[in-house]
């Protein structure tokens, strides 16, 4: 069926439902839901056939150099699925490798779930349960397991569908699952994800044990927290604990870095932190919250004033700044120090185009903390763990930051597949063009913290921020707010402070001054603006 004519049925049907809804009764109301649900079960297998067949073809160039498409059999994995489909799903590439992944299992392991899907009796969330909960068995092990599970999945929801297949598959093959324990306990691992308005989220696989006397130790440090009044309730305790628990068994350094727009005149730091350092020392108690950019995330987040202000307390010395395009905050300038590469051989100086195709250390610094992230539209690998690519090949285009970015080993591969091209532009922006000439933007950091909503044209005039406007900005090269203290270098924390308390040491190691303004959470006045 051509696109538009389904276009325009749907909609029909859609203008039919809204002019009568208001005089269908009940029964026909539950009939209207339950065929939708019928409709999108069958959408989501046609979808999850066409993603499957998506990754098995790979489009291979012949030698008279045309080009034709091979496919080559389900459960081939084209490199470039994702990406050619996270655009016209909507979603990230991320969520589209998914999606890509799961439907590759669902027609080469568990067919039977699509065609039940196909048939509306399974919704996508249950057929992927199914999926997921036979993945540690062979594809005829797999096969068996949904064969004992089909009379009874139609009349159960998520969770004890979960349950029930996992019970099965331990029935069936008890090896397997105790194999699937070994492995389970390999992938334990700890991942953060910033979160908005001052919070992170945490999520943690550990072994059973060991987490269980964690547990214990948070939840007893928690009840001493309530019972001191500094918490209302023991969940929020326990989170209070936890950070204490860390960090009285570590030493810390915060290290700080700001920037200004390009042209713009840069401030000394003790002229920039002079005012938070004497309320800081002075003991006064700092209320209300802080804007503040960085923590590895686009945009602002909020920290408490009083933290900043103690942290503020212990900066020292100024360097070179860095500056930014003034209407995307990209940088565009200024030197990064090595400290902000840590554990890294990155101790050159140059930024400068060598002439060469090696990228000399200082460059390597710069671009990284410039981009933050591998450039390719939707991914979210950070920079350390990224090529540098030269957007223009060597020695075509030459060895400098404005012919280099940052993608990960997967994104490098795929910039070089015939149909995908990439420009880089002066404010940092890159474009994008995928092989059916589907064309993305995608922006460096902004270090700036514009607010734009989209991404700046090269010819849009600059809009630089009103010049009242600050902003402070903690983010760091290889997306770290705080890392270790190198104990050969600074002194580290030994039992207890000069005020008899255990404590972490803090200093602030660099600063670019480009300033801040506080913004509070609700229910609270507005705090005046620290006078920086």
């Amino acid at each position: 069926m051509d696109p538009s004519t389904a276009t325009d049925a749907r909609q029909g049907a859609y203008a039919v439902l809204l002019g009568s809804a208001h005089t269908l009764t009940t029964e026909e109301l539950l009939d209207v839901i339950e065929e939708a649900q019928r409709d999108i079960d069958a959408a989501c297998a046609r979808q999850a056939v066409a993603l499957a067949h998506l990754s098995a073809i790979d489009p291979v160039r012949q030698e008279d150099g045309t080009q034709v498409e091979v496919h080559h059999g389900l459960g081939h994995q084209r490199l470039d699925a994702p990406e050619l489909a996270a655009p016209r799903l909507g979603v990230s590439t991320h969520v589209a490798t998914n999606r890509v992944t799961d439907a590759i299992h669902q027609l080469t392991r568990t067919p039977a779930v699509v065609h039940a899907m196909a048939a509306g009796e399974l919704d996508q969330r249950r057929a992927a349960v199914v999926t997921e909960e036979t993945d540690l068995l062979p594809a005829d092990h797999a096969a068996a397991v949904v064969d004992a599970i089909r009379p009874h999945w139609q009349g159960l929801t998520v969770g004890p569908l979960r349950r029930f297949v996992a019970r099965t598959v331990a029935r069936l093959f008890p090896d397997a699952v105790a194999d699937e324990a070994e492995r389970a306990h390999e992938r334990r691992g700890l991942t953060r994800t910033t979160g908005e308005h001052g919070t992170d989220q945490w999520r943690a696989d550990l072994p059973t044990g060991p987490a269980r006397l964690a547990w214990s130790a948070i939840t007893e440090r928690a009840r001493q927290i309530v019972r001191e009044g500094n918490a209302d309730n023991l969940t929020q305790a326990r989170a209070d604990a936890l950070t204490q628990l860390v960090l009285d068994h570590a030493d810390v350094r915060v290290v700080v870095h700001a920037t200004r727009a390009r042209d713009t005149e840069p401030e000394s730091a003790a002229t920039a932190l002079g005012g938070t350092s004497r309320d800081a020392s002075a003991g006064r108690d700092m209320q209300g919250w802080c804007e503040v950019g960085g923590l590895d995330t686009p945009g602002t987040t909020f920290v408490p004033a009083r933290w900043l202000a103690r942290a503020a307390s212990g900066t020292h010395g100024a360097t070179t700044g860095l500056t930014c395009h003034p209407a995307t905050g990209a940088l565009v300038g200024g030197d990064v120090p090595a400290g902000l590469a840590p554990g890294r051989d990155l101790t050159g100086t140059s930024t400068t185009d060598t002439g060469t195709y090696r990228i000399p250390a200082a460059m390597v610094r710069f671009v990284r903390l410039r981009d933050g992230r591998c450039r390719f539209p939707g991914c979210a690998t950070p920079a350390r763990q990224c090529d540098l690519d030269h957007v223009r090949p060597w020695p075509t285009g030459p060895t400098h930051p404005t012919n280099l970015i940052a993608l990960c080993r997967r994104h490098h591969r795929i910039k070089q597949r015939d149909g995908w091209t990439a420009r880089l532009h002066p404010d940092g922006t890159v474009d994008w063009t995928d092989p059916t000439a589907v064309r993305s933007t995608t922006s460096a950091i902004d270090h700036l913290h514009l607010g734009a909503t989209t991404p700046r044209s090269p010819d849009r005039p600059p809009q630089p921020s009103p010049p009242q406007t600050r902003h402070i900005d903690l983010s760091l090269l290889e997306d770290d707010l705080i890392e270790p203290i190198d104990h050969s270098h600074r002194m580290h924390r030994s039992g207890r402070g000069h005020d008899g308390l255990n404590r972490t040491h803090f200093s602030i190691d660099r600063y670019w001054p480009q300033g801040f303004t506080y913004d509070p959470p609700p229910r609270e006045p507005r705090p005046d603006v620290i006078p920086f």
